[in-house]
């Protein structure tokens, strides 16, 4: 897939203008080391810009209308994300962008699958509508898997075939998102090998989700299409990758860090085209005060990687795996003006960025401001609890009115997704199962709340330390339903209902009123605030889950991913403990 998104020949005309000198440049930016991520050779000279696209690279005279001095700095491509979660962030795209523009990143590739088990293809083209008036450019991996476990769980939304398609179709939708192997060789194959040969049609390429998987059956998934892998846990596992041509996107998130020990067993390979950087999930604090894609790339260098090699894994390399090093990727005629300045290329100390050819960032320093976006109702009103819903539904009843009975209970395993299978023997009263709170077993459920079903997964869990109150999140992996964690029914349902009023989020609750709320009401997701509010909001959370007696470190994160079905030992959806 080869695109310039050229919109009208008046366009070309132009640009062939400037580059001839017939008409002044936009921009000049002069006085700038050039980094060739083509040669991987860095060279002075001017950069041209016509507007918001690059029409030349000159060492003569020239015609601008604009002149900047890049005072001997060295301009690299704007940096590129080729793996990653808008939602993970919990942010806006515009808030999201001005988060990432600091650190030099003016291009993500996301795989919106979590808006699109709430609202569908419309919510995931409402999606793109925001990022364009963002300072990043978002190209789309169609979420492949939604719902992820159809029998075993109720979403807000379906891609068939035909949705598929619709997305596909968009012009910044790049492939289809991860496939793994029960997708491609499970009972529903047939389904999704349709969706690959879909892609394959439209000219996007299909992405990979390989974990923990065998050579052999790395051979099966790259047979059926699937060209990249973002579960890449060490150097050995990207060898087996890329020497069937598996392109390997190197990820470096919040939890997920697996950078370090791929990166030093593969700076001896000749070739790194096929080596890509990516976040996958990185959470807005990290982000402020870590860095991004900008980190993974100083980090590789760090581990002994040419600094050109590095910047190429973030920049070009995504680019051509995607097939739009046309338009992005590179300083160079036709391709967007999306240029970074740095102090360093070792150091990659961010001074300035240009993103479509505007100077919009400068030591420190955002130059431009973002108009705050209008969000339909449609997708604020994602929280539909079922009218009839009582305390008591959230509570396991027994087939027993007293005495004791054993029950399965869910281990959480702090700072990972599995959860431990346990079993307690438990008091029964009145035919509801108590909890133990000396034992640490508490509560939990699920709650439908995208149709209003009257539909409730309970069980126990050990491992959240709550002595008092409850913590509830409609963040749950993949299906959204709110899950709730208490010390009894009734601060429960305080929970879930404050959820369904702040239309979604993380909220805190003590003898049944809020401690603490992060509303997140788009798609009972993302925040309308600011980076900032955000992460002030989840540490105040933090802190009020702690005064309850939660002692592990991120007990929201913990709580959004108890609800996978489809991870060993346990996980609990609102159809019931699977």
């Amino acid at each position: 897939m080869r695109k310039y998104f050229i919109k009208s020949v008046n366009e070309l005309i132009e640009l062939g203008e400037a580059a001839l000198g017939l008409r002044r440049s936009t921009l000049a930016i002069t006085n700038v080391n050039i980094v060739d991520v083509y040669t991987g050779t860095v060279s002075e000279g001017t950069i041209l810009i016509c507007k918001d696209r690059v029409v030349g690279i000159v060492n003569g005279s020239f015609k601008a209308e604009k002149v900047f001095d890049g005072r001997g700095k060295y301009a690299i491509p704007g940096l590129m994300d080729a793996h990653m979660h808008i939602e993970s962030t919990m942010l806006l795209p515009t808030e999201l962008s001005k988060l990432l523009i600091p650190h030099g990143v003016t291009s993500i590739f996301a795989d919106p699958h979590e808006i699109a088990n709430v609202l569908g293809v419309r919510g995931v083209k409402l999606l793109l509508e925001l990022a364009s008036k963002s300072l990043v450019r978002v190209f789309i991996e169609v979420p492949s898997r939604v719902p992820t476990a159809p029998q075993l769980e109720d979403t807000g939304s379906f891609l068939g075939i035909n949705e598929t398609l619709d997305l596909l179709s968009l012009e910044n939708s790049v492939s289809l998102g991860e496939l793994n192997y029960q997708n491609v060789l499970g009972e529903n194959k047939a389904f999704y090998l349709e969706k690959i040969l879909i892609a394959d049609s439209l000219g996007k390429i299909v992405n990979g989700h390989m974990a923990g998987v065998s050579p052999e059956t790395l051979n099966v998934l790259g047979s059926f299409g699937l060209l990249d892998d973002h579960e890449t846990l060490n150097g050995s596992e990207a060898v087996e990758r890329l020497k069937r041509g598996i392109a390997v996107m190197v990820r470096e998130g919040s939890t997920e860090r697996n950078l370090k020990d791929i990166i030093k067993d593969i700076i001896k390979i000749p070739d790194k085209r096929k080596i890509l950087m990516c976040t996958d999930d990185k959470h807005p604090k990290d982000i402020l005060y870590e860095g991004h894609i900008d980190f993974n790339v100083r980090k590789a260098i760090e581990l002994g990687m040419d600094p050109i090699e590095a910047i190429q894994t973030a920049t070009i390399n995504i680019a051509q795996h995607f097939g739009i090093d046309s338009y992005v990727g590179a300083i160079a005629p036709l391709r967007k003006a999306d240029i970074v300045l740095v102090n360093s290329l070792e150091e990659l100390s961010i001074a300035h960025v240009f993103f479509d050819g505007k100077h919009v960032f400068a030591y420190g320093k955002l130059l431009v401001e973002l108009p705050k976006p209008n969000i339909p109702k449609w997708a604020l009103k994602t929280v539909k609890i079922n009218r009839e819903l009582r305390s008591e539904d959230l509570i396991l009843k027994a087939p027993i009115s007293k005495g004791r009975i054993k029950v399965r209970v869910m281990g959480v395993v702090e700072d990972q997704i599995v959860v431990k299978e346990l079993s307690y023997w438990l008091n029964v009263r009145d035919s509801y199962v108590l909890p133990d709170l000396e034992n640490d077993v508490l509560h939990i459920a699920v709650v439908e709340r995208h149709r209003g079903l009257k539909s409730v997964g309970k069980a126990f869990v050990k491992g959240f330390g709550l002595k008092k109150g409850a913590i509830a999140s409609s963040v749950a992996h993949d299906h959204h339903n709110i899950v709730v964690v208490g010390v009894n029914a009734e601060e429960m349902y305080a929970a879930v209902k404050y959820l369904e009023k702040y239309g979604g989020g993380f909220v805190v609750v003590e003898n049944r009123s809020p401690r603490a709320i992060v509303d997140l009401p788009f798609a009972g997701l993302l925040s309308l605030d600011t980076a900032e509010e955000v992460i002030e909001k989840l540490e105040k959370a933090n802190m009020e889950a702690r005064k309850l007696g939660c002692k592990l470190k991120s007990p929201f994160m913990q709580l959004e991913f108890i609800t996978l079905p489809t991870v060993p030992e346990l996980g609990l959806t609102n159809r019931g403990l699977i």
